[in-house]
């Protein structure tokens, strides 16, 4: 799918989520995104995926307006997704701005335009990888949280899952994009603070040892999922893989330490 899809598969949602028509605006694109509705932090998820949203709308526009495309064939679709994502309605309820975001031509200008773009269409990861990376992230914060481990090793570890989770967050919103660009900052954190990782996890336990070869397997198996979904990077010139180059590297780092 590549971004038009993604954005109109994002305003079929909308229209069809099940829910009175009061509902307030932040617990509707709760729905939409799939986030927790009753998570304490659920407002600042839902500001962090429509203002990935409307990136992703903005870039879009600038790939049709390279080809192009006129400002009219994407009018009104555009400004009236734009408008009702906007954060100002959150608190709002769905009643007011239904009429006009269910106009059927809405929709249209990201029907053609995905069509147009389809040369730039990635895989789509399948909803149980999806969820198994999301249910191994959580998995290994609680057991981060449970072990005893130093402040330096605790942070440096959750600073991992935070990026791989956020870029989780956006994946349906902006693609593959987003988890390459967390695989490369995790990689890059190792890259400057090895030397430290390596002289605290000298002297770990066995249980800090295993959290962070399971660190290291699941920044392995994301990487690998990207690798599955960017068709375009893959068909490249000496395409380059996330795998290849980020998770072995940080697989060996944490296995050779645990004894």
């Amino acid at each position: 799918m590549n971004c038009a899809g993604r954005l109109f598969e994002i305003y079929t949602r909308l229209l069809n989520t099940k829910g009175a028509n009061d509902m307030p605006m932040v617990k509707r694109w709760a729905e939409v995104f799939e986030l927790p509705t009753n998570s304490p932090t659920v407002e600042d998820d839902v500001v962090t995926c429509l203002q990935a949203m409307r990136t992703e709308m903005d870039l879009l526009k600038a790939k049709l307006q390279a080809r192009g495309v006129s400002e009219n064939l994407i009018y009104p679709g555009f400004v009236r997704l734009r408008n009702v994502s906007s954060t100002v309605y959150l608190n709002a309820s769905w009643n007011g701005l239904r009429e006009e975001a269910s106009r059927p031509e809405n929709r249209i200008p990201f029907m053609w335009a995905n069509w147009v773009l389809q040369d730039e269409s990635e895989d789509d990861m399948p909803e149980d990888d999806l969820a198994n990376l999301r249910a191994e992230l959580d998995a290994l914060e609680k057991s981060l949280i449970e072990t005893d481990m130093t402040p330096y090793l605790r942070g440096f570890v959750q600073r991992q899952i935070d990026a791989i989770r956020s870029a989780l967050k956006v994946y349906r919103i902006q693609g593959v994009k987003p988890i390459e660009t967390a695989l490369k900052h995790v990689a890059g954190d190792f890259t400057i603070e090895r030397s430290r990782i390596e002289a605290e996890n000298a002297k770990a336990s066995e249980p800090v040892k295993g959290i962070l070869a399971r660190a290291g397997s699941i920044i392995e198996k994301t990487a690998k999922v990207a690798d599955n979904l960017d068709k375009i990077r893959k068909a490249g010139e000496a395409a380059c893989s996330i795998a290849a180059t980020i998770g072995p590297a940080l697989l060996t780092w944490a296995q050779t330490h645990i004894k």
